[in-house]
């Protein structure tokens, strides 16, 4: 357990930077005013996993493309750098983060569910107008990043929280903030600051099950908010922790629309893409 001779802060100050391939992608990235399509093309292509992860998503109902995207020039073609840069950006960073999976961190169901709230999550900035698809889907991707931390970085902790979970049957946050002091939202908004994230994805990140709290972009916060809730209720094997995800309803003033009946209607379409487009089946691949 987090004790005076072991702090929380201290173990934070040790997670110092991303690893090696995952800084060098993105400092190449993100560092170039004069990037290139040839040269992102460049550096995405060596990377066989990433690659494949952008194509796959390129080519979902997501962008709603009549051909079939088959290689990453031609992706930077028609879905544009920034697009491209964001998808490189959350894959690399969520892979960074990722450890072994054990008896209590199931690995396969962690990436699942993230890869589904951010699939999700970019359907819903088209019914609710959000303006940077790409930038919905980085922020689902990476909404959980502090529980894959938690289970790198402080184990025994980790097995703690899951044990309290599942003998005093609460929350993962309630069981998180009894044994560490703080949320996995909460540390995965420290890290996130630490390695330099854009404020708003950090401030989605510590919010997401508070996106009212959000003071950078709180439409965001809603949208991921809305898409880990769908996440959940379509897989819920995918949930880490025993808590029923609960839809905050502040969400429907955020989001500017009628009420909790229109916010349902827009739920339940998005919920039966999910399943008429086998995102699930994929997600198990």
């Amino acid at each position: 357990m987090i004790t005076k001779n072991n702090p929380l802060v201290d173990v934070l100050s040790s997670i110092d930077y991303l690893p090696a391939v995952q800084s060098y992608l993105l400092i190449n990235l993100f560092n170039n005013e004069n990037l290139t399509p040839s040269r992102l093309a460049e550096i995405i292509n060596r990377d066989q996993s990433l690659t494949a992860r952008i194509l796959a998503l390129a080519n979902s109902p997501v962008y709603g493309l009549s051909k079939k995207i088959s290689t990453i020039e031609m992706a930077i073609s028609i879905l544009g750098i920034k697009t491209i840069k964001d998808l490189v950006f959350g894959f690399s960073v969520f892979t960074a983060t990722l450890d072994k999976g054990d008896r209590y961190f199931l690995l396969d169901e962690y990436n699942q569910h993230s890869y589904l709230c951010g699939y999700v999550a970019q359907l819903l900035a088209n019914d609710f107008n959000y303006p940077v698809k790409s930038e919905a889907f980085v922020a689902g991707l990476l909404h959980d990043i502090g529980i894959s931390i938690i289970h790198r970085y402080m184990n025994k902790e980790f097995q703690l929280i899951s044990e309290l979970k599942f003998y005093r049957r609460i929350s993962q946050t309630k069981a998180e903030k009894l044994i560490l002091g703080k949320t996995h939202c909460e540390i995965g908004a420290a890290v996130a600051s630490k390695w330099n994230f854009p404020d708003k994805l950090i401030d989605v990140i510590e919010n997401h099950h508070t996106p009212v709290e959000c003071s950078t972009d709180k439409k965001l916060a809603a949208i991921v908010h809305i898409a880990d809730f769908i996440a959940t209720k379509e897989a819920p094997q995918f949930l880490l922790s025993s808590e029923d995800e609960q839809l905050d309803e502040s969400v429907v003033e955020i989001l500017n629309i009628p009420d909790l009946s229109y916010l349902f209607d827009v739920i339940n379409n998005v919920s039966e893409l999910v399943r008429t487009a086998k995102i699930l089946d994929d997600l198990k691949k």
